[in-house]
């Protein structure tokens, strides 16, 4: 792709279009996104279209003419990504008013405040949801999140990572559960990892309070930007570290950066694009990882850590365990 002579937005949406193609070009999608910050802009605001079009898609379907042909009649449902986004790639200039048109004709579509509304993704898909209070919520290969509340959120990351930016409204706070933990934001972006048992929340602008969900005479755990706080509720143990801001949720640029990260951690995190289960042997479980690892299709995670440290992998009963090599 020549970024050098497509306006911002054009070459934003051709790399939106293909952020779930097999062949993806992570390196060179970092790269480009590396390279101006009016390009993390541009994608920034081609992400948020197409997550306003997705939660939108019921509404315009509902303003569609009826089928008066003798056709059986087929449930609106929202159309997959990939579908929608294959005339963003085509030309983008004509098709973005367009999408703009169907947002500002559609009625706003507002879940009621007793329903559950149940998200999950495959390990080969992302999503991109806005909630009924206006905040915007991506999800990672492999979670599970649900939402109930209406425009007071509640949000339960079950399995895997999701990304929230959240508009600052002092009247309501929204809430993220996830592994007996409660995140309370008002007004900020922050992501949430629940995997392997273990709890990560990381803030990228303003701050959040982390607490246990039932109260145990603690004091919430405040964290502003650039702190992440990594928690393993079996192990009673929490670690609070720096972050830098543009690092969280940096599996949204296909890849999964870290500084000093205990090994354990890295791979709940590699276990969302994984195929089949992984486990950390005790042998390598004290290990710690700095770097940068490239998502891809995710069959190769393992192998860019092994790369770095002396670890071994050994298959049984269907199961990877990840132990600590004697060659280094």
């Amino acid at each position: 792709m020549d970024a050098t002579t497509q306006d911002p937005i054009d070459t934003a949406a051709t790399w939106h279009a293909r952020i779930d193609s097999p062949d993806m070009d992570w390196a060179g999608f970092g790269d480009w996104l590396a390279a101006d910050p009016s390009h993390r802009t541009a994608y920034d605001s081609i992400a948020l279209l197409d997550a306003e079009i997705g939660a939108a898609a019921p509404a315009i379907a509902a303003l569609l003419p009826a089928n008066d042909d003798g056709v059986a009649d087929v449930e609106p449902v929202a159309v997959a990504r990939p579908t929608r986004w294959r005339w963003m790639a085509a030309g983008t200039g004509g098709a973005l008013a367009a999408g703009l048109a169907l947002l500002l004709v559609a009625p706003a579509v507002t879940p009621g405040d007793t329903g559950v509304q149940i998200y999950a993704t495959g390990p080969g898909e992302t999503r991109a949801v806005t909630l009924a209070d206006g905040s915007a919520m991506q999800l990672d290969r492999g979670s599970r999140v649900s939402v109930s509340g209406g425009r007071t959120p509640l949000i339960e990351v079950a399995d895997g990572a999701a990304s929230f930016s959240v508009r600052h409204d002092p009247s309501r706070t929204l809430i993220v559960r996830a592994g007996g933990y409660d995140v309370r934001d008002i007004g900020t972006r922050f992501a949430v990892v629940s995997a392997g048992g273990r709890i990560s929340v990381a803030v990228a602008q303003g701050s959040v309070s982390v607490a246990p969900q039932t109260a145990d005479g603690s004091a919430p755990t405040t964290l502003v930007a650039g702190q992440r706080i990594d928690i393993d509720p079996a192990a009673g143990i929490a670690e609070r570290r720096a972050v830098a801001p543009t690092s969280v949720a940096d599996w949204t640029d296909g890849r999964l950066d870290y500084d000093g990260a205990p090994l354990p951690l890295v791979v709940a995190d590699i276990s969302r694009y994984a195929r089949t289960p992984l486990v950390v042997d005790p042998s390598a479980a004290g290990l710690r990882f700095s770097g940068v690892l490239t998502i891809g299709d995710g069959s190769r995670l393992l192998d860019q850590l092994r790369a770095v440290l002396p670890l071994r992998l050994r298959r049984a009963d269907g199961v990877v365990h990840i132990e600590r090599s004697s060659q280094r």
